[in-house]
């Protein structure tokens, strides 16, 4: 059960795209308390940084299109059955060390029959979200641009007490979760670059960085880091120079709501329930179906590529991409006839055509 918080504010959120007012009685009467127990969750709300609207005789209404990052917003909107928790930070270099670091500090995650340890649960589905990173980084160690009250930068720790996911499969289904909770709550048409960009009217808006923490002894990969980073709106001082030609935002200038705590909310249940169903229950529909949707967002399908080996001494070369597994690998074909599966770690991905689709 929710407190009247958290009701409070969720009634507040579904009210903000309309701008319209929600009175203290009608809170009151939906939530089942009195109007002080509303005024007193308004003020404890406020206190934690919402910027909430009050007028006499018309109510209360969130201002502001960028919301601050809230504990107490994020928490409203996710269930406690769902297991998720969340912490906020103004600032971190990274999200993704930080759930590193957390994993590092709590000793064994799973015993020896991989039943989860007491540190275990406290971090499974643990997510770590912050205003700013400044050392936020991408795939193959490039550089992720995080500036402050521009985008949600989140990383959830991932334990699981089955199989872990295959890493690649995790990323592509990461991305699938993305794409889904932008269409909901922006109505846009995202689409996605193999294997881990997400781009919205052909700008990159959104990057993920798969880690694991591993158990040197045995080898088992213990648990998974997911780190995803959306670009909201565009920074005032413009994106740098050497990602201005392909960076982008959902939002462009600051124009429409943010949502950040809808989004950082919504982008979590989604990774929980399609990692849950991936590691209960692999051949079901709805988990065969993610890799599906992967493969029908993805843009490179059909396309021809520049492809860097990055492990080996393999030379550049050119491939059509004509298929991705379930594993999420993506199989290309040579200028010689023959085919190639790629994982995500081994290869970047070049073509002057990425943007036209």
């Amino acid at each position: 059960m929710i407190s009247t918080k958290q009701f409070v504010f969720k009634e507040l959120s579904a009210a903000q795209e309309s701008g319209v007012f929600v009175s203290g009685q009608e809170l009151a009467e939906k939530c089942g308390v009195s109007r002080t127990a509303v005024w007193k969750a308004i003020k404890s709300l406020a206190k934690d940084g919402i910027k909430i609207e009050g007028v006499t005789n018309r109510g209360y209404r969130l201002e502001g299109n960028e919301e601050n990052l809230s504990l107490s917003a994020m928490e409203s909107l996710v269930l406690p059955k769902e297991g998720i928790r969340f912490c906020v930070y103004d600032r971190l270099d990274s999200t993704n060390l930080e759930a590193k670091r957390l994993c590092a500090q709590a000793g064994i995650l799973r015993d020896a029959l991989g039943a989860l340890t007491p540190e275990g649960k406290k971090l499974h589905k643990l997510v770590i979200i912050a205003n700013e990173q400044t050392a936020g980084r991408g795939r193959l160690g490039r550089e992720f641009y995080s500036p402050a009250k521009t985008g949600v930068y989140l990383s959830m720790i991932y334990i699981p007490q089955k199989n872990l996911v295959h890493p690649a499969k995790m990323t592509a289904s990461a991305a699938v979760a993305v794409c889904r909770v932008f269409k909901r709550l922006y109505k846009a048409e995202p689409k996605i670059k193999w294997v881990n960009d997400i781009f919205v009217n052909g700008k990159k808006v959104c990057g993920i960085l798969t880690e694991g923490i591993t158990d040197f002894e045995t080898g088992r990969i213990e648990a998974a880091v997911i780190g995803i980073g959306i670009n909201i709106y565009e920074d005032a001082k413009g994106f740098p120079e050497r990602i201005a030609d392909t960076a982008g935002s959902l939002l462009g200038t600051k124009g429409e709501p943010a949502k950040r705590n809808e989004l950082a909310a919504q982008t979590a249940l989604e990774l929980s329930h399609i990692y849950a169903e991936q590691e209960n229950d692999p051949l079901s529909s709805e988990a065969k179906d993610v890799i599906s949707e992967y493969k029908q967002l993805n843009f490179l399908l059909g396309k021809t590529l520049e492809i860097t080996p990055v492990i080996g001494v393999e030379e550049k070369y050119t491939a059509k991409a004509v298929d991705i597994t379930e594993d999420a690998a993506l199989v290309v074909k040579k200028s010689d006839g023959t085919y190639q599966t790629l994982q995500s770690g081994e290869v970047s991905l070049y073509s002057k055509n990425f943007l036209s689709f």
